[in-house]
């Protein structure tokens, strides 16, 4: 607990309006906003830290709407801003047991968004992709759209793309590519 609270005072020293320290972290499910984990964000917050997180959407464990608005509601509740819901990656012994296809993850956004207010709503559906970090936009005249947020290749860097829609998917690299793989994210002129 020492070591906590040296923690708290260094982190205090050091972040300062105009230069502030982040700290991210990663509750999944509301059942993980306990009365220690509520206590340990305060104490980061009043240390001038500004506290974001981020979710991995889990089958079984998160992957309905209500589950996940109440989390995000908590969240901001205690002072952390939701950051990112992760696509849970394809990674063997995980992609069968969490991975909630892409459709299905773009379904239960979509509906936990609308039960949401402003502050809550702030995150991004993202994936961590080899080429980059990936927004999943959603889904228009079945096609999913997303957005380069960052990428290996510069070129592609707020690009949105598409692909055509395959219910199973759980990943980018499931999805065919079609012909015209990138638009201009701002095509007209601002």
């Amino acid at each position: 607990m020492i070591c906590f609270f040296k923690l708290l005072r260094i982190l205090s020293r050091y972040s300062k309006p105009n230069r502030r320290i982040y700290v991210v972290t990663q509750f999944n499910h509301p059942n993980e906003i306990t009365e220690q984990s509520i206590k340990a964000v305060g104490n980061l917050i009043k240390s001038g830290v500004l506290v974001n997180n981020q979710t991995v959407l889990l089958k079984g464990v998160n992957d309905n709407s209500m589950t996940l608005a109440d989390l995000q509601n908590k969240l901001v509740g205690i002072g952390v801003n939701p950051y990112y819901i992760f696509q849970c990656r394809p990674v063997k012994r995980v992609k069968n047991h969490f991975q909630v296809p892409l459709c299905r993850g773009i379904e239960i956004i979509e509906k936990a968004k609308a039960q949401l207010n402003g502050h809550s709503k702030r995150f991004r559906f993202i994936m961590s992709h080899k080429t980059g970090k990936i927004e999943i936009l959603g889904i228009f005249d079945g096609e999913i759209y997303f957005k380069y947020h960052q990428a290996k290749n510069r070129k592609k860097l707020n690009k949105i793309f598409k692909r055509p829609i395959n219910k199973n998917a759980g990943w980018l690299d499931d999805l065919k590519s079609t012909s015209i793989s990138t638009l201009d994210a701002y095509p007209y002129p601002l």
